[in-house]
């Protein structure tokens, strides 16, 4: 006997018409299959119609929330301010266009530019200090503890296109 982590001890079967038929006593119809789970435990976001819903830049949509963290979407262009996170890092994922990162985490201060294209990620590390900009615009998403503002506990005098945040519900 075999214990299986699910269901317990069973026995394995030893034939192709007893595997065969043990295998469609667990299988679930194809009917229910094909169809997502429903109800507020399995919803699911849209990112297209997410993204359709707003226009402002550098201002974080929540799209989603896992244990306590947010998952953000934010369209943007231009630049955002350097900041900081002194508690937490911040992700990225770049879902279309271009995003330029620069961070001041070489020894003596220097700077350094990472650029992400579509479909990579970046972690900046808390505590470093860095400014986003996509010079044509960007779609991104965003993996931060809920609560975190979008300008860091330190940051740079903000510009007028530039909001603190700690992201907006989808409309």
């Amino acid at each position: 006997m075999t214990a299986d982590p699910v269901s317990g001890p069973y026995r394995r079967p030893t034939s192709a018409a007893a595997l065969a038929s043990d295998r469609s006593a667990r299988a679930v119809p194809e009917a229910a299959a094909a169809e997502p789970p429903r109800g507020p435990w399995a919803a699911t976001v849209d990112l297209k119609a997410a993204f359709d819903s707003f226009e402002e830049l550098w201002s974080p949509r929540v799209v989603a929330r896992v244990n306590d963290y947010d998952i953000r979407i934010a369209k943007v262009a231009g630049e955002h301010v350097w900041h900081a996170h002194s508690d937490t890092d911040e992700f990225f994922l770049v879902l279309a266009g271009t995003l330029h990162i620069t961070m001041r985490d070489a020894p003596g201060g220097g700077e350094r530019v990472v650029i992400l294209h579509r479909g990579e990620i970046l972690v900046v590390p808390r505590g470093v200090e860095h400014r986003p900009a996509s010079p044509a615009g960007a779609s991104i998403l965003l993996v931060e503890p809920t609560g975190t503002l979008s300008v860091g506990d330190r940051h740079d005098p903000l510009p007028d296109h530039v909001e603190a945040t700690t992201g907006h519900a989808l409309a």
